[in-house]
């Protein structure tokens, strides 16, 4: 009989200890004989008695039924637990199973782990700088991702993802976090979060030396450089046009960036300019002389004397010769 129940040990693929079979009584052979597993692979959220332990016995539909019943709750993908004997018993007795008729011949532990789907974290890793790219086809940007990503385990089925910036951030480069939306079956399974900072380098404008306030900038006073613009204000210009033949509004030193708010289109009007103030319907037409008493740019209201009346009107600026009176 020891024979026996050495070669069931060795084909339903458990060592046996000699002594655990020499232990059981002419009594023990008549109950149901679970056999724990060193370890066993579960699948789902929880696990059965027959997915981590083979059961032998003399009334079958029996042994099926407590084969099949849940016994506990399976730990995450890529972890494991160990199951005690004591805890199946328990679990056993919540299912009104009547433990007297079970013997363990073999092992008082199980470790169980759950079967799982596993994706390296530099995987993960490569398709958030991907994605990073992509969002930014036209432009010389270098992230560095500030953390390693750790491999994550989901379960298994048929894999998916989706990658998407977290946040809403005004400037171009600097900090941001990444999430990585895991499916699988469809099912949302894990989301990890990856943090990177973004370096936008840029080609942009400084002051080659110091630039006098209501100057006319020139392409002279330009010097285009490449910059890491995550450190600079968001007004920045890139195009030459955007400042040759402006004026500065105040002094810009030597290096400096120049920006948006630094430059403005010289007035079209100045104190003291001679002009032609114009009252228009569509029935009627008046002009007169008139005086500018400020400066002024396309489309702005000045005051402007007239040079008959000696009244000021405010007008609006047309061009350099003429102001329009609402």
């Amino acid at each position: 009989m020891k024979n026996l129940w050495l070669l069931i040990g060795l084909l339903i693929g458990f060592v046996l200890p000699v002594s655990a079979v020499e232990a059981l009584s002419e009594e023990d052979f008549d109950k149901i004989q679970v056999f724990l597993a060193e370890t066993a692979a579960v699948s789902d959220e929880e696990y059965t008695l027959g997915e981590i332990a083979e059961l032998q016995g003399n009334d079958p539909n029996l042994v099926d039924r407590i084969a099949g019943l849940k016994v506990g709750r399976s730990p995450l993908p890529g972890r494991n637990l160990t199951v005690t004997r004591s805890l199946l018993l328990s679990r056993l007795r919540f299912h009104k199973v009547d433990i007297d008729k079970l013997v363990f011949p073999n092992n008082d532990t199980v470790k169980v782990y759950r079967a799982a789907l596993k994706v390296p974290g530099k995987d993960i890793e490569e398709a958030v700088l991907a994605f990073i790219e992509n969002r930014h086809p036209d432009e010389d940007v270098q992230p560095k991702l500030l953390a390693q990503v750790n491999d994550v385990f989901l379960p298994r089925g048929e894999l998916s993802y989706n990658i998407s910036e977290i946040g809403i951030y005004k400037k171009e480069g600097g900090y941001r976090n990444y999430q990585v939306h895991f499916r699988v079956d469809g099912e949302s399974a894990r989301k990890v979060t990856v943090r990177a900072y973004l370096k936008v380098y840029k080609e942009i404008f400084v002051a080659k030396d110091t630039i006098q306030r209501d100057k006319i900038i020139e392409e002279t006073d330009l010097v285009r450089v490449r910059r890491n613009v995550d450190r600079t204000t968001a007004d920045y210009v890139t195009e030459p046009q955007d400042l040759v033949g402006k004026i500065a509004t105040r002094t810009i030193n030597p290096k400096e960036v120049i920006q948006e708010r630094t430059v403005a289109t010289p007035p079209l009007v100045n104190s003291g300019d001679r002009l032609m103030i114009v009252y228009e319907t569509p029935l009627l037409r008046l002009t007169a002389p008139g005086i500018s008493m400020s400066k002024g740019r396309m489309g702005e209201k000045i005051p402007v004397r007239n040079a008959d009346s000696k009244l000021v009107v405010y007008a609006t600026v047309q061009d350099e010769n003429t102001v329009q009176v609402q």
